[in-house]
């Protein structure tokens, strides 16, 4: 499976530049995510779906507790141990976030 192990990233999204952390892991042939949310978003939960992969991109789908309601669509291109990505943001008119510098950080 592509993109598996942790990996670190930049995103800029509004009006605030964040280093994001994701651990991508396999369990029973499907994707899982561990992303724990920078300080200030500490209590916003994640829920993920619709997740797969076509090549080396990783295609899914989802939701922040943040936003009830609102889905949001990420696609990540895993080159080696280089990432790169968008958030797209239906809900704000499609606005796409650019991931950026993302290297992987650990297995």
């Amino acid at each position: 499976m592509t993109g598996i192990g942790k990996w670190s990233a930049k995103i800029n999204v509004l009006f605030m530049k964040l280093e994001g952390i994701v651990e991508i892991r396999e369990h029973d042939g499907q994707y899982t995510f561990d992303f724990p949310p920078p300080e200030r978003f500490k209590d916003v939960t994640f829920r993920y779906f619709d997740v797969y992969a076509e090549g080396d991109t990783i295609h899914g789908k989802g939701e922040a507790s943040a936003f009830p309601g609102k889905i949001f669509e990420v696609e990540a291109t895993f080159h080696g141990d280089t990432m790169t990505g968008k958030i797209i943001l239906p809900f704000m008119g499609n606005k796409e976030i650019e991931i950026k510098d993302g290297h992987k950080i650990g297995d």
